[in-house]
């Protein structure tokens, strides 16, 4: 490959490296919550029912920081939780989930009581915070594609069945079909042999008329017959 040829692959996987590099699954941003605009860590999934979110959120705040998520308008919240990311500080944790049926949202905000986590307050917390986030963004995207999976799974399942079904309603179709052919093949028999015995019948029903014929005129001359 020459070096004119070269150079674009190398801006473009460079390009490709940035935009890689810049994703972050979860997002520093201030958010509407029950005490107004706060700090918060978003992440956002697309094509994910919020059930999943839910169920795979509520597992992790409790095995990371033994919260025990109670909701209460609009709002999942647990208090007087401790942890290592927040060293020595008591915290509150609030999330929401929101869907729009194309995007389903998870927003954590940390309460430490004299402020909502963020870098500007606490940048070693935030770090953290956001490291162990990212875990949960990626349980719950592994979840929401299991759930995928067994879906798939669950239909290539009724599709085999299908097919099984569909495979001995065609063998008992040709067995019918061998079936009716052998009777077919039985009934042309039955009328070749029919067809015979009529023309049979018709012999014998030609010589009887005649026999009657015979007879009828015998009754008819009885007195012209001669003294035998």
């Amino acid at each position: 490959m020459n070096k004119k040829a070269l150079f674009p692959l190398l801006i473009f996987a460079a390009f490709a490296l940035k935009l890689s590099a810049q994703f972050d699954p979860v997002r520093e941003q201030e958010r509407m919550m029950s005490f107004g605009r706060r700090p918060c860590f978003l992440m956002e999934f697309s094509g994910t029912d919020a059930g999943v979110v839910e169920d795979v959120w509520k597992k992790f705040a409790k095995e990371n920081f033994n919260a025990k998520l109670k909701k209460s308008k609009g709002e999942w919240t647990a208090t007087k939780l401790r942890s290592s990311v927040m060293g020595d500080e008591v915290f509150t944790l609030y999330s929401t989930i929101e869907t729009d049926g194309v995007k389903t949202s998870l927003a954590v905000w940390v309460d430490a009581g004299s402020y909502f986590l963020n870098r500007h307050d606490n940048r070693r917390s935030t770090e953290d915070m956001l490291g162990l986030l990212r875990q949960c963004y990626y349980d719950i995207r592994r979840a929401a594609i299991g759930k995928e999976l067994k879906t798939q799974q669950t239909y290539l399942s009724t599709l085999e069945s299908n097919q099984k079904k569909l495979s001995k309603t065609n063998d008992d179709l040709r067995l019918s079909i061998a079936s009716w052919e052998a009777k077919i093949q039985k009934a042309k028999l039955d009328i070749s042999n029919n067809e015979l015995s009529q023309e049979t019948n018709l012999v014998e029903q030609e010589k009887q008329l005649r026999l009657l014929e015979e007879t009828q005129r015998r009754l008819e001359n009885v007195e012209n017959e001669g003294g035998n």
